[in-house]
């Protein structure tokens, strides 16, 4: 009792009435057993009942030896033997243990609350926010939801119809047009190409040329024919020839003024035509002595003023007008003064006002304009090789060029002959002999280079509708506006101030007939822009198909992740997954009943 005494020191909450308190609880728990047990005697035999006193005996044995080895360690701690407070344990075999369950059957799987694609559409058609769909599959008479059916299917049909008409418009990439002006603090001047309407001098013309002429002429031909014969016989002369025969600029250019500054024969650069012979262009982006010719205010005075002689003594007898023909262009550009410009006649002061427009197209395809010449189109503008850009009449131009090689073997010596282009362009395999330059003195090629070009003319060739537009370009409008120069009196000054003082009358009357003035010149610093923009954006895709589908149906890009949903997580991944799940825990189940079977 020493110990125990000790022992309450270091835990105070026990005390030794406990062990008397213990031993009572489990004299009355063992005194209920054999009271248990000595009635259940009455359907027993004795044997069975001290079967059980023995079994309750020993169970209360064995609780008495937990309690107390319990009891025990904690006295250990303080270097006491159970002795102290117990007896030994009895010396008995502990009981056998029990026997194993016998096997169960596999535990039946429980049903989930939707397991079939009806219970899950039902449920959607209840909880989705499409329109209509929640009344066919509500509880009510059989006729309402058949309405509401027949109206679902009628409106889907409607919204079906109407998204496919908003898709084939969006897939016709349509194209809007803003056009919008802004003030330029300076612009740039365009090239101005001038020819003189008489192709060749008569000083200069080749002796058979001239009898060939003549003779036309006792034949009563009209002039266009003579012209075209001409025309087909200047393409036998070399390039030298032709540009010997035609009129220079240093013979013809009287004078010249940008704004306030001279400019000189030096400042143009020179173009053939196979229709004029000699032009020349003035602010040309191929001028050697190249300079940036811009201006910073509107009209006359600001702009290139020239005064021309035609030299009218010259003159051919099949050339009908006298003149020079005028052409504003880009300052890339190749100029065409055959299919365009405006006519400047002598004994006149010609005023041209150019406004510039700049025109941007959307690339294909939206548009079906050109945007960069390569190799693969490279036979749609064979200028691009003398280094101008493409331009809608530079493509016509070589198709021209193109019929001509695929149809009379030869190159028109008027225009560019690019072979390896030109090769790619007929599909003709490429070889090293070079493609020969058109002898229009062989009757067989004039006729047939004459019969091309009417074709052309006609539009025969199809080469207007296989020359798309620049998907950039500056065009420019003209203004133009005559007046009688010079008058009398302020000719005969100038001839004063130039020492010629005798035969004035006659010298004015051949003014009259040889000399012209052009001033060209910006109306206004204004430019105006044309731009195209897409019609149908992504944007307004989405937005015209929403207000579709949300007018009729009520449906959003959020109904659509609904329908997702079900599809693919409920009725696909859903279903698929508890499927795999049910089919495994059914495999386990089993194998596990096999095994108890078994063991």
């Amino acid at each position: 009792m020493a110990a125990f005494k000790e022992l309450l020191e270091y835990f105070p909450s026990y005390n030794l009435n406990g062990f008397d308190t213990l031993g009572r609880n489990f004299s009355q728990n063992n005194k209920k057993d054999n009271e248990k047990n000595s009635t259940g005697s009455i359907k027993n035999n004795g044997k069975d009942n001290r079967s059980r006193n023995r079994n309750n005996s020993t169970k209360t044995r064995k609780n008495f030896d937990f309690d107390y080895s319990r009891w025990a360690t904690i006295s250990n701690i303080y270097g006491r033997t159970t002795n102290d407070y117990t007896a030994a344990p009895s010396s008995s075999p502990p009981p056998p243990p029990p026997p194993p369950p016998p096997p169960s059957l596999p535990p039946a799987t429980t049903t989930a609350k939707h397991t079939t694609a009806k219970d899950l559409i039902h449920e959607f058609s209840q909880t989705t926010s499409m329109h209509g769909v929640s009344h066919i599959a509500a509880q009510g008479p059989a006729w309402r939801r058949i309405l509401w059916s027949i109206l679902v299917i009628c409106f889907v049909a409607w919204a079906i119809h109407n998204v496919a008409q908003i898709l084939s418009d969006y897939n016709s990439h349509p194209v809007m047009t803003s056009v919008s002006s802004e003030y330029q603090s300076k612009m740039d001047f365009p090239a101005v190409t001038i020819c003189n309407l008489n192709r060749i001098r008569l000083s200069h013309v080749h002796l058979p040329l001239l009898e060939a002429i003549q003779h036309y002429i006792l034949l009563g031909l009209e002039v266009t024919q003579i012209n075209t014969f001409i025309n087909l016989m200047m393409r036998s002369y070399n390039s030298a020839q032709q540009r010997d025969m035609g009129h220079q600029i240093e013979d013809m250019l009287f004078r010249c003024n940008f704004g306030h500054e001279l400019c000189t024969p030096e400042n143009f650069t020179y173009a053939y035509n196979v229709q004029y012979g000699n032009c020349y262009t003035f602010a040309s982006n191929h001028d050697p002595y190249r300079k940036e010719w811009t201006t910073m205010r509107a009209g006359p005075k600001h702009g290139l003023s020239v005064v021309f002689d035609i030299q009218y003594d010259e003159y051919m007898p099949t050339t009908p007008v006298s003149g020079l023909k005028v052409l504003i262009h880009d300052n890339g550009e190749v100029p065409f003064p055959e299919d365009g410009g405006v006519t400047a006649s002598t004994a006149a002061s010609t005023s041209i006002a150019v406004r510039k427009t700049q025109i941007k197209r959307l690339a294909p395809p939206y548009t079906d304009c050109i945007k960069v010449v390569d190799f693969s189109n490279k036979h749609k503008n064979l200028f691009a090789e003398l280094g101008y850009t493409y331009t809608l009449n530079a493509c016509q131009k070589s198709c021209l060029q193109t019929h001509n090689y695929k149809t009379c073997n030869c190159c028109d010596s008027s225009l560019p002959c690019i072979e390896e282009a030109l090769r790619l362009s007929t599909g003709i395999v490429a070889t090293q002999e070079k493609i020969p330059a058109c002898n229009t003195s062989d009757y067989e090629i004039a006729e047939c280079m004459d019969r091309l070009e009417y074709a052309f003319s006609e539009n025969r060739l199809d080469c207007i509708n296989n020359c798309p537009p620049a998907c950039e370009e500056s065009s420019f409008s003209t203004t133009v506006s005559t007046g009688r120069w010079p008058t009398e009196n302020y000719w005969k000054a100038v001839l004063w101030q130039m020492g010629y003082h005798q035969n004035v009358t006659s010298l004015l009357k051949k003014t009259e007939l040889t000399f012209l003035k052009l001033e060209i010149y910006f109306d206004s610093l204004t430019l105006e822009t044309i731009i195209n923009h897409p019609a149908y954006t992504w944007n307004k895709l989405l937005s015209d198909i929403g207000g579709q589908l949300g007018l009729l149906l009520g449906f959003s890009i959020l109904t659509a992740i609904e329908i997702v949903e079900l599809v693919v997580v409920d009725l696909g991944l859903g279903l698929g997954l508890r499927s795999l799940w049910s089919r495994q825990i059914e495999t386990e189940n089993s194998q596990k009943h096999i095994n108890a079977n078994s063991d």
